[in-house]
């Protein structure tokens, strides 16, 4: 378990996950549209009245959470918003992947959107993501990592 409290280790997890999340905001936040055609394809009841501020909101929240775990600060607060993304994320894959929807995830790429894409794959690389983002913050400051360093 030393590994996991190493602290290159944690800035390590922090530059992968920040670098992800970052690169997944980008494509939504230039096409909003086509991401929330995305949302939609979910087909989530009564989510509909939600779908337009959610394809603004939740980009917004990819990039800012991951510049701030790039840069080193807010690193537990970004990481509990990422933490929270992450599990609304394998929530709507799940129930995408148990009605047996065929949709592109529209987790990265929009270009795809219509396109089916290994629903399970995402939800096990989110499961991963998760258990990133909860060492990120059980250890981040445990390590006596100043705030603002990386």
């Amino acid at each position: 378990m030393k590994i996991i409290e190493n602290k290159y280790f944690i800035i390590a997890l922090r530059l992968i996950v920040g670098g992800l999340f970052i690169a997944a905001s980008v494509s939504k936040i230039f096409n909003q549209e086509e991401f929330s055609r995305a949302i939609y394809n979910y087909k989530i009841p009564y989510f509909d009245s939600l779908i337009n501020i959610s394809a603004i909101i939740i980009p917004s929240l990819e990039l800012v959470s991951g510049v701030f775990l790039i840069i080193g600060i807010f690193k537990r607060g970004s990481s509990v918003i990422i933490s929270i993304l992450l599990i609304m994320f394998i929530i709507f894959l799940s129930q995408a992947y148990i009605r047996g929807l065929d949709i592109s995830c529209g987790c990265f790429s929009l270009e795809s959107v219509g396109q089916k894409s290994d629903i399970l794959q995402r939800i096990i690389e989110d499961i991963l993501l998760l258990i990133a983002t909860v060492l990120i913050f059980k250890y981040s400051n445990k390590l006596n990592i100043q705030e603002k360093s990386i």
